[in-house]
């Protein structure tokens, strides 16, 4: 994971969509600079995340997830919604995800909230839910360390 400064993120996931873009012989050239761009805001994303310190299977989760969802929109207001992370919604009783929210991301949106203050008593609870998602192992032995 020791990476050179000026390099990007690439894994296998984030290559094989900018593969299937580039063979994309139907797209209407809107739609297809419309997808490069969001590619290259994914990579960027991922890039800032992994010199962060994250995770290297959140980054290949969110890579792997995001991009299938970059290749499948075709106008503006779709892109601005898989783009950018959107925060949960209150129902009154618990935090409720966004349609195109990829736990690992949210995961990581969490985290970074937690560093800045506090988590109310909602937000540590789906923060919690949202790990127990994206770590089922690591939950298990948090919950039975908190049990004893």
């Amino acid at each position: 994971m020791n990476r050179e400064p000026n390099q990007v993120y690439l894994d296998v996931s984030l290559a094989l969509a900018y593969a299937e873009l580039l063979m994309s012989e139907e797209l209407k050239q809107s739609v297809w600079e419309l997808r490069l761009t969001g590619l290259r805001r994914l990579q960027a994303q991922l890039t800032y995340y992994e010199k962060l310190g994250y995770n290297r299977s959140l980054l290949e989760a969110i890579s792997e997830k995001k991009s299938q969802m970059i290749l499948q929109v075709s106008s503006q207001t779709e892109f601005d919604k898989v783009i950018r992370p959107r925060a949960p919604r209150f129902d009154g009783n618990k935090l409720i995800p966004d349609e195109h929210s990829i736990p690992e991301e949210e995961l990581i949106c969490w985290c970074e909230t937690s560093l800045r203050g506090p988590l109310n008593e909602y937000g540590f609870l789906r923060y919690m839910e949202v790990f127990r998602q994206v770590f089922p192992e690591s939950s298990k032995e948090i919950d039975m360390r908190e049990s004893l």
